[in-house]
């Protein structure tokens, strides 16, 4: 009876160990692979870097909607940026119909009028429904070689791995981290990044295998 309790959990543990080993694996790739190049303030940044790649939200969550923080503090990053030279446009990319009915883009252009950035300098890729479909769009459809990707550290991390392993001919991706929100309602969106992490690399993997960029 002993025995079989023992063997039972180790089929109950072992796939609980292999989970937490594949994603703290997955996680230190990826922050690694960033090191050096996310920052935190507009006085740091680089220059030489026209076009910044503005990664969609909703203004509002999805749950109770509510002000969207991670949506507000991406719009001031954004202008933050501009107004300081370091970016000269701006690439919205984001989903034009999100599963709310609301056209995340074009939100986030409406915003960006409000704090002066000129309607000239903004340009909407309202099919990035998913981070790695920003990345992809932004050097095929909109031929950026040089990029400031702006969203909070966690995702910027992650579009930098995609920028880097797509197999795409980028000259240089850096990051600009928008503040990140630290509500009880943003907590979620923490622990979801961490599969997301593990869903990109099987995106590249099938991406890879299949001879796609």
């Amino acid at each position: 009876m002993r025995r079989r309790l023992r063997i039972g959990f180790c089929w109950f543990l072992v796939p609980i160990i292999t989970c937490a080993a594949l994603l703290l694996i997955c996680n230190q790739l990826i922050i690694s692979n960033a090191d050096g190049r996310l920052f935190d303030e507009v006085e740091t940044v680089p220059e030489g870097y026209s076009v910044g790649l503005l990664l969609g939200t909703t203004p509002q969550t999805r749950i109770g909607h509510r002000r969207n923080m991670f949506f507000e503090s991406r719009i001031h990053a954004t202008a933050s940026l501009y107004h300081a030279g370091k970016i000269q446009k701006v690439l919205i990319s984001g989903d034009d119909n999100s599963l709310d009915g609301i056209n995340e883009v074009e939100c986030m252009r409406d915003s960006l009028l409000e704090r002066g950035i000129s309607p000239r300098d903004i340009i909407l890729d309202g099919k990035g429904y998913r981070t790695i479909l920003s990345v992809h769009n932004a050097y095929h459809d909109y031929g950026c070689r040089k990029l400031i990707v702006i969203s909070q550290k966690f995702h910027n991390e992650r579009a930098l791995y995609l920028a880097d392993n797509l197999g795409l001919g980028f000259e240089q991706v850096i990051g600009f981290n928008a503040k990140s929100p630290h509500s009880l309602m943003s907590q979620k969106t923490y622990v979801r990044e961490w599969f997301a992490r593990v869903k990109m690399f099987i995106d590249l993997f099938i991406n890879n295998h299949y001879g796609k960029d």
